[in-house]
């Protein structure tokens, strides 16, 4: 029950979950989830709500610290992996928890863990660990490589980290056969390992967005914000828009990379020029989000939308009246307390699983008191998230109505300065296709 409530919640914050790749998950068979790790606890809730075997995650061992948290994690199907970091002390404890691990895997149970060891808030995979290989060769070895256990290796991407109504990219890939390991870890255990952790690292970058720059990773950031919607209408990759956007700046980042690696002094005044391009915008007071719709702004649509807006509104006020609380303030509080912002997403869900409930059954025993009536308070309730949901939809559709409007209405002087940012955003677009031979 508290597996299909998260996954409700899941679908509720998400503007969209899009998952390929299922058919590789195989069946009967002891299986290794292997996933890049980015956004705290959100991703193993990615994995969690998009495929259907309950997975006992290794997680790392400081959020154990707690005897409530302990217990409440091990209920969850959560086990501890002691790191450096905690202590060389506590190292040797990894041995039980691998003992346990390994005898799920012997009864066909499936595991998961993240190779990185760590979150890294960015769309690059940090460098792996040996704990994947060593779990997955250590089993074999010791049933005389007969499990036939497979990694899966899977590649997680959002739209962005914290943002509510984001779009979620889960894809798995196609397995990696331990078995084949055999004989080289017959020959050198370490060498085994070290050839098992570079492939699964080789099988996931594929799966997800890599930017391997760290002078210029903001820039190669801003590049793929800026073109690759664009880009996307260059190149063919998949029927599916946000799949299609998500592989077009996959290479556009690839293409970038080889021109910084090839053509130096080309890449130096493309990030010059896109650098200039932003600067521009935090001087304007702008953002590329407002630039590109001003851009595309044109009146006759504008008067269409406003008439959208006018007849969505009772659906709006409904959805906005019963979410807006339990979604601005906790988000409000707990943007000011955490520290580390890749929290900030894992702390907005699992604060919002307790708040949203709780505040619908506050304002459905309102309405039972003002109406008398319980079929209207428990159809309220029932359609207060649904109506929520779609009611944040239309609060974005309204927000670019009005920055739409903001734009027309604006003075001279500020109109013809976003005029300017507009054809300065289109000309670095050009830019860079130009680059990149388009």
């Amino acid at each position: 029950m508290l597996r299909m409530y998260v996954r409700f919640a899941f679908w509720l914050t998400h503007q969209r979950i899009i998952v390929t790749g299922r058919q590789w998950i195989p069946k009967g068979k002891p299986i290794i989830f292997a996933a890049n790790h980015q956004n705290a606890l959100m991703d193993p809730l990615a994995l969690a709500c998009t495929n259907p075997y309950q997975s006992v995650w290794l997680a790392r061992a400081d959020i154990f610290k707690s005897k409530t948290a302990s217990s409440i994690l091990k209920y969850l199907k959560l086990l501890p992996v002691y790191r450096i970091r905690d202590g060389k002390e506590n190292l040797s404890n990894n041995e039980h928890i691998f003992e346990q691990v390994i005898h799920l895997l012997e009864n066909r149970k499936t595991i998961a863990l993240f190779p990185e060891a760590a979150h890294s808030g960015k769309r690059k995979m940090l460098p792996h660990k040996k704990a994947v290989p060593r779990i997955a060769l250590e089993a074999e070895e010791k049933n005389d490589f007969r499990l036939d256990i497979r990694i899966v290796p899977v590649g997680i991407y959002y739209s962005h980290y914290w943002h509510f109504n984001r779009a979620l990219i889960v894809q798995y890939g196609k397995p990696i056969e331990v078995e084949k390991y055999r004989d080289e870890y017959a020959e050198s255990p370490q060498k085994a390992m070290t050839s098992l952790r570079d492939e699964i690292y080789n099988r996931i970058c594929p799966l997800t967005l890599q930017i391997n720059s760290e002078k210029y990773y903001q820039e190669y950031e801003n590049i793929g914000q800026l073109a690759g919607n664009a880009y996307s209408k260059i190149r063919f990759f998949n029927r599916d828009s946000r799949l299609q956007l998500f592989y077009a700046e996959k290479e556009l980042i690839f293409k970038v990379e080889q021109i910084e690696n090839n053509q130096p002094e080309s890449f130096e005044k493309l990030i010059k020029e896109t650098t200039e391009y932003f600067d521009a915008l935090k001087k304007a007071g702008l953002s590329d989000d407002q630039v590109r719709k001003a851009g595309e702004a044109r009146f006759s649509l504008l008067l269409i939308q406003l008439l959208a807006a006018f007849l969505s509104l009772p659906l709006f006020v409904f959805g906005f009246a019963f979410n807006a609380l339990p979604l601005f303030v906790p988000r409000m509080i707990l943007r000011s307390k955490v520290k580390d912002i890749t929290f900030l997403s894992t702390f907005n869900f699992v604060a919002g699983l307790i708040v949203f409930p709780l505040f619908y059954l506050i304002t459905a025993s309102l309405l039972l008191v003002v109406t008398r009536s319980l079929t209207i308070s428990f159809i309220s309730f029932m359609l207060m998230p649904f109506a929520g949901k779609y009611a944040y939809q239309l609060l974005v559709f309204y927000r670019d109505i009005f920055q739409e409007f903001a734009f027309f209405a604006a003075g001279k002087s500020r109109r013809k300065q976003i005029k300017q940012m507009v054809s300065l955003r289109n000309k670095q677009i050009n830019s860079i296709l130009e680059k990149l031979n388009f």
